[in-house]
């Protein structure tokens, strides 16, 4: 491996080249980190183009919904469409075999304006909800609409993971599951429009009102819950984060016992001086500080520009201590790092974003989860390589700490982790991380490669 080699790398930002000194990793020892596809966009230490790490994205499974042909089959099979407008779509009224497309209508709208908003339910369990937000991206300007990395139009996707309602390894198999379907690039909380059209016309970024229309629906139908869990996958991660406290505060009357489970994107950006700024990029471009979502002291940051979604998840860990919060990531997820890499080429001309390598944001993930753990009901279980999404994907059911497929073996698989987190008293350690321990600390560079632990994290039990 070589470290500490520098040189001069020349990136595309904004059509405008730009010069910096940046330091060159070799590969890791072992390949803990890379394979198949992922490599490639993790070894783009110096991008050629937007158009290039977006192609690489784009081909990435679990960044954006794909409606296979058997998915198209199964609704022509056996999907129905209600029209909250022209009722109340009640869950009572639904046919268990059936998986109902639920159009709210009102301000509900996709960036798409040819193709009008849904989310889909799939009935079971009167008394047990899942609630999941899809992911499929984000776009934050015209040009990151025009290549493709959002999903622009609702995607009735796969029933696979922990919405798999016919395969028995599924603890969740039998909850009535509502989709939150995503079409609007905004982590499922903008609320504004932008002219983001081909020509320049308007077009809605809804993610706000598209789920507070399907948690509407299901405050309606669940006047009684046991059971109540939260997930999200990929942009839908960052969307459960910001959701969850209003979800857990609007159903907290009702008695259930509650876990969230973000999926593959923990909002770790680069560099760490430029967090703030980027992401009141986002929160500004999307219109983000709505009142009902936030406490009145982060509305008032949200607006000054000073917010973190960090600060917000943490806080809703802090003032939920009877709900389980486990987060799910991959140690150097290709995703995630190409996200900042175009956020930096991008919206935020932001050259060492561009060129987050997989020790930077390991190193950073490590110490988000340090500042997590420290409430003793959050979990967090760590997946050596660079896969990217679990919970809505067959794999789930094969995973382990140390191979996102199973092909290595290693305890626990993450299912039976995710099957623990329901469990009233969780014992055995709060991090589930393979590997060497290390120390990782703020203001040291990070430990060579992504196949070790924190030494910090391995000592929560």
């Amino acid at each position: 491996r070589s470290m500490g080699i520098h040189g001069v790398v020349a990136v595309a930002v904004g059509g405008l080249l730009a010069l910096a000194s940046v330091e060159v990793e070799g590969p890791e020892p072992g390949g803990c980190e890379a394979h198949g596809d992922f490599a490639s966009l993790l070894q783009v230490t110096k991008p050629d183009s937007v158009s290039d790490i977006a192609a690489r994205l784009r081909a990435m499974p679990g960044y954006l919904p794909v409606t296979t042909p058997e998915d198209a089959e199964r609704f022509r099979q056996i999907g129905v469409e209600c029209h909250l407008q022209d009722g109340d779509c009640p869950l009572s009224g639904m046919n268990k075999s059936s998986i109902v497309h639920v159009y709210p209508g009102g301000e509900s709208a996709c960036l798409d304006p040819s193709t009008p908003y849904y989310f889909e339910v799939k009935p079971g369990d009167a008394d047990k909800l899942l609630i999941s937000f899809q992911g499929g991206g984000a776009c934050w300007e015209k040009l990151i609409v025009d290549i493709g990395l959002c999903t622009t139009s609702v995607t009735h996707d796969n029933w696979h993971g922990l919405l798999n309602y016919e395969n028995m390894q599924n603890p969740y198999r039998s909850y009535t599951m509502v989709k939150v379907l995503y079409c609007s690039g905004d982590m499922h909380a903008g609320d504004t429009e932008q002219p983001w059209g081909e020509r320049g016309e308007t077009l809605q970024v809804r993610g706000y009102r598209n789920a507070g229309a399907a948690l509407s629906w299901a405050l309606a139908n669940f006047p009684r819950l046991t059971e109540l869990r939260l997930i999200g996958q990929s942009a839908g991660s960052l969307g459960v984060q910001w959701w969850a406290r209003r979800a857990l505060q609007s159903f907290k009357a009702r008695g259930a016992r509650t876990v969230v489970i973000p999926d593959s994107f923990a909002g770790v950006l680069f560099p760490p001086d430029n967090v703030e700024n980027s992401e009141t990029f986002l929160f500004n471009t999307w219109n983000m500080c709505h009142d009902d979502t936030l406490t009145p002291r982060e509305q008032e940051k949200c607006l000054a520009g000073e917010l973190l979604l960090s600060e917000v998840f943490a806080g809703t860990v802090r003032s939920h201590p009877e709900t389980r919060f486990g987060m799910i990531s991959s140690k150097a997820d290709a995703v995630q790092i190409g996200f900042e890499k175009m956020l930096g080429l991008t919206g935020q001309r932001n050259l060492l974003g561009a060129l987050m390598t997989p020790r930077q944001f390991y190193k950073w993930l490590n110490l988000m989860l340090q500042s997590y753990v420290v409430e003793p009901n959050f979990r967090a279980y760590l997946v050596d390589g660079n896969h990217h999404v679990y919970t809505s994907e067959q794999i789930l059911f094969e995973t382990t700490p140390l191979s996102f497929n199973g092909t290595v073996g290693g305890h626990p698989k993450l299912i039976d982790w995710i099957d623990s987190l329901d469990e009233a008293h969780c014992k055995g350690k709060r991090v589930v991380c393979l590997g060497r321990p290390q120390p990782v600390v703020k203001i040291q560079p990070p430990p060579p490669g992504t196949c070790y632990c924190d030494e910090a994290l391995m000592h929560r039990v």
